[in-house]
């Protein structure tokens, strides 16, 4: 595909189901068809459409990169807590808080970055959940007046 050439957008066949929808979300894949590739070129480059369905991740929602950070948010502040509670458990009772901040440290300093293609995947993935899809979006006709 060119740059600036928008894809055509194929119709939805398969159900959109919540755990699908999450599914694909968690694993950085396109809500809408299921494509691995989806909007992202590479880890922090992204499109405003889907490569292989073409359905743009924003549908019409122009704050939607407030719900994508908010997930990023989250999925990071999880994995500092989930890093404490598994280095408590394994070290109790002399737990040593050197080695327990390091790795905390290390998802707060990389975890935005690292969960951050995940995040609007995830996003769109809980969007869908919340507002589903119009029988025109699911058509394949234009979904930017949402």
């Amino acid at each position: 595909m060119m740059s600036g050439q928008i894809p055509q957008l194929r119709p939805i066949e398969t159900p959109l189901t919540r755990p699908r929808l999450l599914a694909r979300g968690i694993t950085r894949r396109c809500a809408w068809c299921g494509d691995r590739k989806a909007y992202f070129l590479g880890w922090f480059k992204r499109q405003e459409r889907c490569r292989a369905c073409g359905h743009a991740y924003r549908r019409g929602d122009e704050a939607f990169e407030l719900g994508a950070i908010t997930a990023n948010i989250i999925l990071t502040f999880m994995s500092i807590l989930i890093t404490i509670l598994v280095i408590v458990a394994l070290t109790a009772p002399d737990v040593s808080v050197v080695p327990t901040v390091i790795a905390a440290g290390f998802f707060a300093v990389f975890g935005p970055a690292i969960y951050y293609p995940v995040s609007f995947t995830l996003w769109q993935a809980v969007d869908l959940w919340m507002r589903r899809p119009t029988e025109a979006e699911l058509r394949g006709e234009r979904d930017e007046t949402l």
